[in-house]
Order: C-alpha cells, then sequence, then structure tokens
C-alpha cells in the first residue's frame, strides 16, 4: 500500500510522535517523547482497552496478534495480559525502537517485519488480536480486509478480536461528511504524486461497512464500543469481534 512508504517515513523521522501524535510531542517540540512516557500512555490506553475487552469475553493468555506494533507503546503493555505477542510491523525503524521500549518483556515478543498484509502464525494458533490507531491510516480499505482475513486464519476458535477503527459521528465527537472523506482522498493523492511523505492519511468507516466485513470473513459476536481513552481523553471506536467456536 501506498501509506506503507509514509509510514516508513515517520519511522525514520519521528517513530514515538507518530503513533502518538499530541501536539508539542513532536521530536523537536516543547515536550518530546520519552520512551518512559510513551510506555506510560501506553500502559494506560491498554489497561482502558483491556477493562472492555474483558466484558466483551476475552480468552486468559496465549498468543496474541498486534498489528501495527509501532514502536511498542501498546505491547509493553500487552505482555502483562497475553504469555506471548507477535508483533507486525512494516517499518525496520519502529521495530528497533519497540524492542527499546518493551525492555525485559521483549523475550516475549516475536517481532514480524513484513511487506504484505500478512500474520505469520499458524493456523488457529493464536488467542487474540488487536490493532489500535493503525487501520485509520491505511491507503486502502482491501488492506484491512487483507489482514482480517489473515487474523481469522491464524486464530483458534473462540479467540476474540479487538481493534480500532474511526467511524462518522464517534471519534472526536463530530461527523465527517462524505464531501470532506472525498476532499482529504484527493488531498492525500496529490501529496502521494509529489513525493511527500510528511503527513498522515486519516480515513473514517461507516460502522455497518466494518460490521458487514467481519462477518462475510466468519467473525461472529460483532460489537463497537465508543469510549474515552485515559491518556487523552479522546474517545475512540473499538470494534469486538470472535472467531466462532464451531469453525
Amino acid at each position: 500500500m501506498r501509506s506503507t512508504t509514509e509510514w516508513r517515513f515517520w519511522g525514520r523521522h519521528d517513530p514515538m510522535w507518530a503513533v502518538a501524535t499530541s501536539k508539542g510531542r513532536e521530536r523537536d517540540g516543547p515536550n518530546p517523547w520519552t520512551i518512559d512516557d510513551l510506555r506510560a500512555a501506553g500502559q494506560s490506553d491498554c489497561s482502558d482497552i483491556m477493562r472492555h475487552w474483558n466484558h466483551y469475553g476475552r480468552l486468559d493468555g496465549g498468543t496474541c496478534v498486534e498489528i501495527g506494533c509501532g514502536s511498542g507503546r501498546l505491547t509493553s503493555a500487552l505482555i502483562d495480559y497475553f504469555d506471548r505477542v507477535l508483533a507486525i510491523d512494516v517499518s525496520p525503524d519502529q521495530v528497533e525502537l519497540a524492542k527499546r521500549v518493551i525492555a525485559d518483556g521483549v523475550s516475549r515478543v516475536a517481532f514480524s517485519i513484513v511487506e504484505d498484509q500478512v500474520v505469520d502464525a499458524s493456523p488457529e494458533s493464536c488467542s487474540a488480536m488487536i490493532s489500535t490507531q493503525v487501520f485509520q491510516h491505511f491507503s486502502e480499505y482491501s488492506g484491512i480486509v487483507a489482514y482480517l482475513r489473515a487474523t481469522h486464519h491464524a486464530l483458534q476458535p473462540g479467540a476474540t478480536i479487538c481493534f480500532q477503527i474511526p467511524v462518522p459521528g464517534a471519534d472526536n465527537g463530530h461527523l465527517l461528511s462524505a464531501g470532506h472523506r472525498a476532499f482529504d482522498s484527493v488531498r492525500a493523492r496529490v501529496k502521494r504524486a509529489v513525493g511527500r511523505h510528511r503527513f498522515m492519511e486519516y480515513n473514517r468507516y461507516p460502522s455497518n461497512k466494518i460490521i458487514s466485513t467481519l462477518e462475510e470473513i466468519g467473525f461472529e459476536d460483532v460489537e463497537v464500543r465508543i469510549f474515552r481513552l485515559s491518556s487523552t481523553g479522546i474517545r475512540r471506536s473499538h470494534f469486538f469481534a470472535r472467531k466462532a467456536r464451531n469453525a
């Protein structure tokens, strides 16, 4: 995908800000991210997410697939909830930083640097999948679908997934019109055409589109939950689903 090129740019240029884009926390900003700060933000976000995921019905332990691990902000906390994490990303620079962020827990993380939307795991070997602040930046919806299909193949029956993706009217509390979405898409294409990668495409999708995709792949018990993350106070929409127990 075209967005892969942009993410690799950010992995080289400002990896911590790229995964937590708070104003003023850029590498050359007045209050740049530190590894300790990033780790603490990940612990906070993971705690908020797990409260909902556990209520939905998460399997304990096992291997959790993390799509788009970035610099390990969330990965460093996931090892408190799972036996092992398969951390996937397209940026080698982000993965190298993630190893430092995760620190002592890195032995329980298997990193996978990918070119395409693949989950390098044996069929039915994983107990969960999570992805946050990743799918919204994909330049093509087909990339999201490909990852969800690969995830379904890797999950054991009864395993659950949790991923964040913005839906109109939820994140940040405002409705993005079709016209605005079209404008953003055109602007992204123009910037790519002139070779500018110092931006991030941001996409929202109607919840019924995501739900239909999940059900077509074979997931069931699909839920959408919108809740605030304590670290930022911003509402985020999260999708939960389960691989059928008799799959």
